[in-house]
C-alpha cells in the first residue's frame, strides 16, 4: 500500500527502519503505535452498550477500568463451572482482544487475539442477539490482527456489523486496511475516505495518499499529502509527505517543485541521505552531473553506507 522508494535509495539499516515505519503506519496509528490506536479507539462505545444493570458488577468494574487481564482470569473461573455462560464468553473475548492489541510483541499479542476469536465464536452460539453487532465488530478487528490471510474474514464480520447498524469509530479504518491487504485498493480508498471525513488526521490523509499513488491517481494523492502537511506537527510525517510529493512532481517532470520538496526536507533534517540522493537524481536528469555528484557526496557524509549513492559514485 505504501509506495516504495527507489529500490536502492536506502542503506540496509535504513531499509529496516523504513519497514518498521510502514508497519506502524498500517496499524493506524496508523495511526503507531497503531495497534493500540485502532484497538482502544472505540472502547467507550462498547462500554456504553454493555454497561447494563443486569451485568455482573464485578465484571463491569474491571471492564470500566480496563483491567483486561483480571477480567480474563475472572471469566475463566466462571467458565470452568458454566461453559455456556454468554456474558463470561463475550467478556473473555472482548478483554482478550483489547489486552492483546495493547501488546507490542507479536509473541504476546497473537495468543490473546486467537483467544478473542475462539471465545467470541463460542459466544455467538449462545448469543442473546442484542450483542451480535458488537461481537461481529470485535471479531472483524481481531481477524485483521491475525494477519493478511485472515483479512477476508475481517471484512466479512466488519461488514456484518455495519449491516446491523453498528459503526465503531475505527470500523472504516479497519475496513480500509483490510481491503488494502486484499489488494482491493478502490474499496480501501472508499472506506478511508469515510474514515477521514469522520475523523480527519494527518496520518489518515497520508495513508489515503499512499492508496491513491498505488491506484495511479497522483492528483488525489497530491491533495491528501498537502492536507496531511497542513495538519501535521510530526516531523516524520511531514518528511514522508515531502518525499512522496517530490516523487509525484518528479514523475510529472515538475523538477522545480520536486527540488523544493527535497530542499525542505534537508532544511529540517540535514542528515537525510535520501533527500540528498534524490536531489542528485534530479540534477542528473537535468544533465548537471557536477551538482548531482555534489549532492551524492553530501548523502555519503550523512550516511556512508547509503547503497544507492555508493552505486552512483563508485
Amino acid at each position: 500500500m505504501i509506495l516504495p522508494e527507489t529500490r536502492f535509495s536506502f542503506s540496509s539499516k535504513k531499509r529496516r527502519k523504513q519497514g518498521f515505519k510502514r508497519f506502524a503506519f498500517l496499524l493506524i496509528l496508523i495511526l503507531a503505535a497503531g495497534s493500540v490506536y485502532l484497538s482502544v479507539k472505540n472502547r467507550n462505545t462498547l462500554k456504553k452498550i454493555i454497561n447494563k444493570p443486569t451485568r455482573n458488577d464485578v465484571v463491569m468494574e474491571m471492564w470500566d477500568n480496563q483491567k483486561y487481564s483480571d477480567l480474563i482470569e475472572y471469566c475463566d473461573n466462571i467458565l470452568v463451572k458454566e461453559p455456556s455462560n454468554f456474558d463470561a464468553l463475550m467478556f473473555r473475548g472482548f478483554s482478550s482482544f483489547y489486552e492483546g492489541a495493547s501488546k507490542v510483541s507479536l509473541e504476546e499479542r497473537l495468543p490473546l487475539i486467537d483467544d478473542a476469536v475462539l471465545f467470541l465464536r463460542k459466544a455467538v452460539l449462545f448469543d442473546e442477539k442484542k450483542m451480535r453487532p458488537q461481537i461481529d465488530y470485535v471479531l472483524g478487528k481481531a481477524y485483521y490482527h491475525k494477519g493478511r490471510y485472515y483479512c477476508d474474514l475481517s471484512v466479512k464480520y466488519l461488514e456484518k456489523s455495519l449491516s446491523q447498524n453498528h459503526i465503531g469509530k475505527d470500523t472504516y479504518d479497519y475496513l480500509g486496511l483490510a481491503y488494502a491487504e486484499l489488494g482491493n485498493k478502490e474499496k480501501s480508498a472508499e472506506y478511508f475516505e469515510i474514515a477521514a471525513e469522520n475523523n480527519p488526521s494527518d496520518i489518515l490523509f497520508l495513508i489515503l495518499a499512499q492508496v491513491y499513488i498505488d491506484l495511479g491517481k497522483s492528483d488525489k494523492a497530491e491533495e491528501y499529502l498537502l492536507r496531511s502537511n497542513n495538519k501535521t506537527s510530526d516531523p516524520q510525517i511531514e518528511e514522508k509527505n515531502l518525499f512522496l510529493l517530490g516523487q509525484i512532481y518528479q514523475d510529472r517532470n515538475e523538477m522545480l517543485k520536486a527540488e523544493d520538496c527535497y530542499q525542505r526536507i534537508i532544511q529540517k533534517n540535514p542528515r537525510s541521505a535520501d533527500a540528498y540522493y534524490k536531489l542528485g537524481l534530479l540534477y542528473e536528469t537535468a544533465g548537471d552531473k557536477i551538482k548531482a555528484r555534489a549532492e551524492w557526496r553530501n548523502a555519503l557524509r550523512a550516511d556512508p553506507e547509503h547503497y544507492g549513492t555508493r552505486l552512483k559514485l563508485f
